[in-house]
């Protein structure tokens, strides 16, 4: 479930995948922990694949990682406007 800390939206790994394939019409997309970071790649619709590499956090009394969300948005946005 996504969680609303101080204002902003944290999301689990599931849950980004979820909301990139929705949000930004991606075909498909996947998430790797990668040391205290997260890498998601994804391809869309035109077959173009990129990747980005998203901060991640421990909430506390949880050993599930969350992405926050503005973060991701700000990773896609930067990617979207490149092409």
């Amino acid at each position: 479930m996504v969680k609303k800390i101080s204002g902003e939206y944290f999301l689990n790994r599931s849950e980004v995948i979820d909301y990139l394939l929705s949000a930004y019409n991606l075909k498909w997309c996947t998430t790797k922990w990668n040391s205290k970071f997260v890498e998601i790649s994804f391809a869309n619709n035109q077959d173009i694949r990129s990747r980005i590499s998203v901060p991640a956090y421990k909430m506390c009394e949880s050993k599930i990682v969350r992405l926050r969300k503005r973060q991701i948005d700000l990773e896609m946005l930067r990617i979207v406007n490149e092409s």
